[in-house]
């Protein structure tokens, strides 16, 4: 599993919830903050699947204590690799 620290934004005035994972140039979004979580980690699957297709490196996630959280709340998302995605649904 790979593990990407991310920013978890409560709702907005419009009752959006928001969830950025600085990383991956993610910015997900919801009706409530487990929905924009939920976005932000399907947005890694997909992103992961089109990054091992085309050979490109996964990034080094930044430690957790470098984030900057403007306003957020620090939480860690995690994805499968698509080789694990592969071999577990070949089994």
């Amino acid at each position: 599993m790979l593990f990407y620290p991310s920013i978890l934004f409560p709702p907005d005035e419009n009752g959006v919830s928001g969830c950025i994972v600085p990383d991956l140039l993610i910015n997900a979004g919801g009706a409530s903050p487990d929905d924009a979580l939920r976005d932000a980690a399907r947005s890694m699957v997909e992103l992961f699947a089109m990054m091992d297709r085309d050979g490109e490196p996964f990034p080094e996630p930044t430690p957790a204590e470098e984030m900057e959280l403007r306003g957020g709340t620090l939480v860690l998302i995690g994805a499968p690799p698509p080789a694990v995605v592969r071999t577990s649904a070949a089994a």
